[in-house]
């Protein structure tokens, strides 16, 4: 019994059916479904929040602290909304109203932005 249904199973799991064959067409045919008909939530895919990482508080006695902030954050808003974006989300990260001193871009080996370093005070 077991035999008989991995004589039929087996060419499809080992994709050993020529190609042009009926049999190699219907399988491209169920994949294709599958990665377009199968819905989202299926996979729970969901967008990724903007992180906002409070990384250390600078020992230099004015209280600033330093955030590790992912570029979209910054990225997304216009350049005059982007200091506003910045603080309701450090607001919402630490729980205290911080002003926004500078923002620094950190780039990898091609010069692309991999975050930036918010510095901020209260």
């Amino acid at each position: 019994m077991f035999r008989k249904v991995w004589q039929i199973i087996g060419p499809a799991v080992f994709w050993s059916y020529r190609r042009g064959s009926w049999q190699y067409d219907l399988i491209v045919a169920l994949i294709l479904a599958f990665i377009f008909l199968t819905p989202r939530s299926v996979f729970r895919d969901r967008p990724r929040p903007p992180t906002v990482q409070e990384i250390e508080s600078l020992n230099d006695g004015s209280g600033t602290l330093v955030f590790w902030v992912d570029p979209e954050v910054v990225e997304a808003s216009p350049a005059e909304d982007a200091d506003g974006r910045l603080r309701e989300l450090l607001k919402q990260r630490s729980g205290k109203n911080l002003r926004v001193i500078d923002k620094k871009p950190t780039t990898d080996a091609e010069g692309a932005v991999r975050a930036y370093l918010v510095y901020a005070q209260p």
